[in-house]
């Protein structure tokens, strides 16, 4: 009767001839093949790495060559712009200012609007007037400011003065 291995139920027995030398050489197999993968592994990582690095090189090239392409449209653009004659002098105001990015370069349109102040009203406040001044802030200055009269503005200064 049998116990299913190969060795027939005989147990480990007596080492047949050969059988370490086929037991090494095997191993050392395994060894060469696992070496030889090893190998593979880190020339494919190497090709891999410099054709990462060659296609960054080439990308940073093209990248370069589309700045220096924009640069020069826009260089034409500019001299195009000052060459011509200008309509009024708010046109030539702004073809003196360079502007290369922005709202006004995106859309062509001018964004600032004038905002409408008639409804403000600023409060006169002594102890404002007097941070201000201590900021250096002239005395014409915070009249204008505070929409007061110069003496208006002493006599908050002088006011507040007193409880310093």
């Amino acid at each position: 009767m049998t116990d299913g291995w190969p060795s027939g139920g005989r147990g480990t027995g007596p080492l047949t001839p050969g059988t370490a030398d086929r037991a090494a050489k095997r191993a050392e197999e395994r060894a060469n093949g696992r070496e030889q993968r090893a190998k593979e592994r880190l020339a494919a990582s190497e090709q891999r790495s410099e054709s990462r690095a060659a296609q960054r090189d080439l990308q940073s090239q093209e990248r370069e060559r589309a700045r220096e392409s924009r640069r020069i449209e826009e260089d034409g653009r500019i001299k195009a712009r000052l060459d011509a004659p200008p309509t009024n002098d708010v046109e030539a105001l702004k073809i003196s200012k360079r502007r290369r990015s922005g709202a006004l370069a995106r859309s062509g349109e001018e964004t600032k609007k004038e905002r409408d102040t008639r409804g403000y009203t600023t409060i006169v406040d002594p102890k404002r007037i007097r941070t201000l001044a201590d900021r250096g802030a002239s005395l014409a200055a915070l009249a204008g400011a505070f929409g007061i009269s110069v003496e208006e503005v002493e006599a908050a200064l002088l006011e507040t003065a007193s409880e310093i």
